[in-house]
């Protein structure tokens, strides 16, 4: 028997079984330049996904921008995960809002197991600013909803929808160095058949920008009854709109990286990532087209 179908079988198990031993809504990445850098988002500027990482960085941006991305996490052909993003400043006073759009989809012989839909809507404004600082602040409304096939014995686990709340933050210092915090689903949701809470996680970072195209981020995930891990990763503009990326995650261990390419107002992004132990490389596409005034 392959090692594909044991696992397979495994996570069909996991999944439709009544217990509480599945894990709904997996911390995902939804962006293939986050992967490349170590899965670090919380206090990264740009990107087409702040409503997913932190609704605190949307309140910065003016420039529109929209974004899609698709992986099969660790390579499992029954695996698929898909992404939107997009960003729509506001007038300046009303910082902008941000709206995002995942799916996870476990299927065999076509045959959907088990469908994971999240659809986010954020907003974020500044609170505070001077001459070297800022404040920014937002919120996210998710509404996150299961489906689940009937087991061989008959039983059916059902579908359930539940709405998770996340406030983020973003603090910019003599505009190089920008701190994030992000608190996620601080209203403690249960969804399915026995109420399995979605994960809780509270998340902090900064990033710092020596030069115009140079970043290093650096980011903390602390996740309710899970080990604390650690995020670092670096982005590098190495010839004019190519970018090549970097970074590792711990807990469990991995290797990133990847690249960015941009051409006019669109970009193509590419990440990789290492199984962090027996399971298979992970790869990740997307792609992002951006319209409107220039970003601050």
């Amino acid at each position: 028997m392959s090692r594909k179908l044991i696992i397979l079988i495994v996570t069909a198990a996991l999944v439709l079984t009544a217990g509480s031993a599945a894990a709904f809504f997996e911390n995902t990445m939804v962006s293939a330049r986050a992967r490349a850098m170590g899965e670090s988002a919380v206090a990264v500027p740009g990107d087409a996904y702040p409503a997913f990482f932190n609704p605190g960085l949307l309140a910065v941006r003016t420039t529109g921008e929209a974004g899609a991305s698709y992986v099969q996490p660790f390579g499992l052909e029954f695996n698929d995960f898909y992404a939107l993003g997009a960003v729509l400043p506001l007038q300046t006073r009303y910082g902008a809002i941000g709206v995002g759009l995942s799916q996870f989809k476990t299927s065999y012989q076509d045959v959907d197991l088990l469908k994971e839909t999240q659809v986010t809507f954020s907003h974020g404004l500044t609170v505070f600013e001077d001459f070297h600082s800022r404040v920014d602040m937002g919120y996210s409304i998710n509404i996150y909803r299961v489906e689940q096939s009937e087991t061989v014995s008959g039983l059916n686990p059902g579908d359930d929808t539940v709405v998770g709340v996340d406030f983020g933050m973003a603090v910019n210092l003599h505009q190089r160095t920008t701190m994030g915090f992000l608190i996620k689903n601080m209203n403690n949701p249960q969804i399915g058949l026995d109420e399995e809470e979605l994960a809780r996680r509270l998340i902090a970072g900064v990033t710092y920008q020596p030069y115009e195209d140079v970043l290093t981020t650096f980011e903390i995930v602390n996740e309710l009854g899970q080990d604390v891990q650690y995020h670092g990763g670096v982005e590098a503009m190495v010839v004019d709109s190519f970018y090549l990326r970097a970074g590792l995650v711990t807990h469990p261990n991995k290797l990133t990286a990847g690249f960015g390419y941009s051409r006019g107002r669109v970009s193509v992004d590419y990440g990789f990532g290492t199984g962090g132990g027996t399971l298979d490389a992970t790869h990740q596409f997307g792609v992002k087209v951006a319209w409107g005034g220039e970003a601050k």
